[in-house]
């Protein structure tokens, strides 16, 4: 008697786990991680294995900042611009860790807006425990496919991704929407700094020993945004840097040799680059990586091909989206 109601339980619980196991592999989408952060990740996760070479993370100071098309335009480097708005660096390690599972980055653009962005203890734990169950019964994730539940949808969910021509964009967000910015110099030297926040650090540093474990060149950076950047921010993200042999580089400090108009390169009078600026941005960061990376040009490789397809789409959006005025 004793036995039976012991093997009640055991037998419901791994009854559970099987009904789990079954509805996760039946609704998991093959193609895509649909929600949150990582909705953005299909086109660098469904890209040919190996072809991405570098990736830029962070919030929307980095997917308003970096242009894939216009470094492959002018380098043939093959890339992903992995911004989330309001991505935590939490966020951005496991998204980073996913995106190892199918792409051999030889570098990782880290913008440093993110590194003030504080969260609390508990909500980390919550979002550890959740990813956790996410990963081990996607169910959990995808339960609302349901809703799309076909035999056809099924077949057509399962399969695999050819070649194909990347996002045009390859997650960098365009807009030529025009606010200009008038608040004057916003670079005041000082000594003070504004210090990383406990937990923003413990996932800095996992992110830095997750390159370090996979020999990925790791660099800091800053794009220019007068309302959101502060010397006392460029001093703490600098000690970091130093104190982990990481490059950094603060276009804050550079914005006369970037060449920045900001009149005309802000979409939000100074908090975010328009594609003005970003296209500015990308040329120097490009100049950089060119010198201080051995990042591969692919343009005459004939396997790179879906990218020269990419770019002639690119250039005949952006040639043919106007820029429009704000106030």
């Amino acid at each position: 008697m004793k036995l039976k109601i012991l093997l009640k339980p055991i037998i419901f619980t791994a009854g559970l786990f099987l009904i789990l196991f079954v509805l996760s592999n039946l609704f998991l989408p093959y193609n895509s991680i649909n929600e949150g952060p990582y909705k953005k990740m299909n086109g660098v996760l469904n890209a040919p294995k190996g072809t991405i070479d570098y990736v830029t993370l962070g919030d929307s100071e980095c997917s308003t900042s970096i242009s894939p098309m216009e470094l492959w335009r002018k380098y043939g480097y093959t890339g992903f611009n992995c911004g989330v708005p309001g991505q935590r660096l939490q966020d951005t390690y496991y998204l980073l860790e996913q995106l190892l599972t199918k792409q051999t980055p030889k570098v990782v653009l880290l913008e440093t807006n993110a590194f003030y962005r504080d969260f609390k203890y508990s909500n980390a734990l919550s979002d550890a425990v959740d990813k956790a169950t996410q990963n081990l019964f996607p169910v959990y994730k995808y339960h609302n496919s349901w809703k799309n539940f076909s035999l056809g949808i099924l077949e057509e969910a399962k399969k695999k991704p050819g070649p194909g021509i990347p996002k045009v964009y390859q997650g960098f967000h365009y807009t030529t929407l025009t606010k200009p910015y008038i608040g004057g110099p916003y670079v005041h030297k000082t000594r003070k700094a504004q210090p990383i926040g406990d937990q923003p650090l413990i996932y800095l540093n996992k992110i830095t020993e997750l390159c370090k474990e996979n020999n990925i060149q790791l660099i800091l950076y800053s794009t220019p945004s007068p309302l959101c950047w502060t010397y006392e921010k460029h001093n703490s993200a600098a000690a970091f840097a130093k104190e982990n042999s990481l490059p950094y580089v603060d276009m804050n400090l550079h914005t006369k040799s970037i060449g920045l108009n900001w009149s005309l390169d802000t979409r939000d009078k100074g908090n975010h680059l328009n594609f003005y600026g970003a296209k500015k941005v990308t040329d120097f960061m490009g100049a950089y990586l060119s010198k201080h990376t051995s990042l591969p040009d692919h343009r005459h490789q004939t396997d790179y091909a879906s990218w020269h397809k990419a770019l002639k789409k690119y250039l005949t959006l952006i040639k043919y989206n106007k820029p429009k005025a704000g106030i």
